[in-house]
Order: structure tokens, then C-alpha cells, then sequence
């Protein structure tokens, strides 16, 4: 980032993870100005396949999730969609976890509208929402798409089915997203 030569670091690791199998982690750091790049990459494939995961209580927002770098969440209550690109870290974090980096888009998405009243509005109901959910008020579903099947919500309670070609061919990557073109009532 900083165009020093001499100071990018980068190390890796050959990891074996229960129920995914092999993996790479690997870090990669500048000396010069702290620039990091962490990425945990599963180095086989699977079925691709969707995960759903409704969210009804307390309980659920301790569910483990691990979004691989190939991964596509949404949350539809509050018209979320993180897409994956050619930078994208893989992570472990849990349900709440996950209602926290979509906070943080929502927020964003607030900031670069906040000319448009019509977004404001919907942007701010999808903050209540989320709020709602966060707090466990509110019911919500967490979807996982991916093209190589290696993410996962680890909970006896989702719902797991392959992807048809069709819907592989439509996952896009490389944006994330807030739908501000839906009418809340």
C-alpha cells in the first residue's frame, strides 16, 4: 500500500479443520506502514450449496458461522447482501457476529444517502429491524451461498440444500449490498 520495498511479510500456515479439511492461513504485513491481509482458505471444494438459519431466540445469536472467502450472506429483513471479491477474508464469528458487520454496511449505506430522504427512511427502519433482531425481539433468517460449499452456520436447525446452476450462475461477487429499492409497511 505504501510502495516501501523490502518490508511485506507474508506467512502461512497448513491447517487441518475438522469437518472442512485441509486449509492455508496466512497473513500478509507491511513494516513499513502496518498494512495487514489475513485470509483463511479452504484448499478443497465442495457441493455448492445454500444454508438457511432462522434465528428465534437468544440461543441463535450464538450460532457459530464461518463464511469462506467464496461465500454470499444475506439477511433479508434488513435487505442485506455481502458479496464476496478477489479480496475477501474468510471468517468465523457467530449469528451476532455476522448482525454486526451488517450494522456497520447499513451505517455506511445511511452516511453516503443521507440526501435522499426516501433511503433515509428505509435505511432507518432497517436499523430499528436490525435492533429488534439483535435484541432477540424479532425473528430472522441468515443465508449462506456458496459455489464451493465451504461455509457452514453449525446448528442442528438449518436447512441445507445444493445450489442449482442456475442460482450459481447468478451469485455475484465483489459488492455488498443494502436493497433500498424495497417499501417497508
Amino acid at each position: 500500500m505504501c510502495h516501501e520495498t523490502g518490508q511485506l511479510t507474508l506467512l502461512s500456515t497448513h491447517v487441518s479443520v475438522p469437518h472442512f479439511g485441509d486449509a492455508l492461513e496466512s497473513t500478509l504485513c507491511c513494516g513499513a506502514c502496518g498494512f495487514r491481509h489475513a485470509d483463511f482458505m479452504i484448499l478443497g471444494q465442495k457441493e455448492p450449496v445454500r444454508l438457511t438459519f432462522h434465528a428465534k431466540d437468544e440461543r441463535a445469536l450464538h450460532v457459530r458461522v464461518i463464511r469462506s472467502n467464496s461465500g454470499t450472506v444475506r439477511i433479508p429483513e434488513i435487505g442485506f447482501t455481502a458479496e464476496p471479491s478477489q479480496i475477501s477474508e474468510s471468517y468465523v464469528s457467530n449469528v451476532e457476529g455476522v448482525l454486526e458487520r451488517a450494522k456497520d454496511i447499513l451505517l455506511t449505506a445511511l452516511d453516503w444517502n443521507k440526501d435522499d430522504p426516501q433511503k433515509v427512511g428505509l435505511l432507518g427502519h432497517y436499523l430499528q429491524t436490525w435492533e429488534r433482531m439483535v435484541r432477540a425481539e424479532l425473528p430472522f433468517t441468515l443465508i449462506i451461498d456458496d459455489p464451493f460449499g465451504n461455509s457452514a452456520i453449525v446448528s442442528e436447525e438449518i436447512e441445507k440444500r445444493p445450489l442449482s446452476d442456475e442460482e450459481i450462475a447468478h451469485l455475484r461477487t465483489g459488492m455488498t449490498v443494502v436493497d433500498l429499492t424495497e417499501t417497508q409497511e
